[in-house]
């Protein structure tokens, strides 16, 4: 597999194929196995500069494998000064590129994302390119799990719940936890957040992989809680905006005040429910307009149909948003406000974040007065 993808880099090389679309540049004396310890050598060309690159090819490239290397890389380019020392991909995850661009290691994958840079000399910098053809095959790293989607981001609630050491086990009993105090609240709704301790593990190594999580002997923490939500909202932003397209808006003739609307749509949903969104921080951050009532229901549109009768009364406040949640995980941790059911919020600040516009302020009101200090007193 090694020489297969290194096969694959030299003849995308000599095809120019990772410098589509950027004029006036070029690839050229590409060599194979050049020089021990490198796999690949080429030049590249821009105007009056000719930069010689060294190649480290593999076939995927995490943030964790990318700190172990990344010593050896600098090394190299503090005793070869005029020479770029790359790591090379078929295809390099935004992980993986904003970990080289932090620490200073030139990179280039078959997509076209490269980070090339002999300071006093040459830069040439593009990201965000996304990978085409055969090298949007999944890599060895890419296929961990994905801890950002489905029941794996149960994990990610429990630690940034309480980002503290925690074993696997502990996980485990702590959604076992959770889902005995979601029982006693709907007795019928037949929720289990649990997950295998296999699974537990596979969520584990993926964000250890991406230096979301640290080993302290048999337990893991955060480092940066804070990051780690970060890269979890630019994850989620893509799956909101996609269950938005199966939700369904009606009439709100409850009035704009939370306890009221949830009065007043409690008798027509069947099952558990949860407001978020600006709604759900209305007591903690008052202080946005609410043009949109978004309410999380345990089996969607079906479970909710009693609330599609509205559309023919007056409203009196925003209208209300039904959406069916990806995952039952993002009613863990709900709390009550008023009587009301919310999300907890870490579920309200990934919602905010991937609205957009105004939210993404009252999303950072959120995590800076009400998520942190919560972080600091755990």
């Amino acid at each position: 597999m090694a020489i297969e993808t290194e096969q694959v880099v030299a003849q995308a090389l000599r095809g120019q194929l990772p410098l589509k679309g950027l004029p006036g540049v070029s690839i050229q004396n590409v060599r194979e196995q050049p020089e021990q310890p490198f796999d690949i050598s080429f030049e590249i060309l821009s105007g009056p500069n000719r930069i010689l690159v060294l190649g480290e090819i593999k076939s995927a490239f995490s943030p964790r494998s990318l700190e172990e290397i990344g010593p050896w890389i600098r090394r190299l380019k503090s005793l070869r000064r005029d020479v770029a020392v790359a790591v090379i991909a078929p295809l390099l995850s935004p992980q993986a590129q904003a970990f080289c661009v932090e620490n200073g290691i030139d990179f280039l994958d078959l997509a076209g994302n490269i980070f090339i840079n002999v300071p006093g000399k040459f830069t040439l910098q593009r990201t965000g390119m996304r990978a085409r053809g055969e090298f949007g095959t999944p890599s060895a790293s890419a296929r961990l799990v994905n801890v950002f989607s489905g029941r794996f981001s149960r994990v990610l609630r429990v630690l940034l719940e309480q980002p503290r050491p925690w074993t696997v086990t502990e996980i485990a009993r702590e959604l076992a936890a959770e889902s005995t105090r979601f029982a006693e609240r709907y007795p019928g709704a037949g929720v289990d957040f649990k997950i295998s301790q296999g699974s537990i593990s596979k969520a584990v190594a993926g964000l250890e992989e991406q230096l979301a999580v640290r080993r302290r002997r048999t337990a893991v923490i955060v480092p940066e809680p804070g990051r780690l939500l970060e890269q979890w909202a630019d994850k989620y932003k893509e799956r909101y905006r996609w269950r938005l397209r199966s939700s369904f808006q009606t009439g709100n003739p409850f009035g704009s005040e939370l306890a009221a609307i949830a009065s007043g749509v409690s008798p027509l949903i069947q099952g558990p429910y949860a407001f978020s969104g600006a709604m759900a921080t209305t007591g903690d951050a008052p202080f946005i307009d609410i043009d949109v009532v978004d309410v999380f229901v345990l089996g969607g549109a079906a479970s909710a149909a009693g609330l599609r009768e509205l559309k023919s009364q007056a409203s009196s406040g925003p209208p209300l948003r039904v959406i069916t949640p990806y995952d039952a995980g993002i009613f863990m941790y709900a709390r009550e406000a008023g009587g009301a059911p919310i999300v907890s919020p870490v579920q309200a600040y990934l919602d905010l974040y991937a609205r957009g516009g105004r939210d993404l302020k009252q999303a950072e009101y959120l995590l800076n007065n009400i998520i942190q200090p919560q972080w600091r007193s755990a």
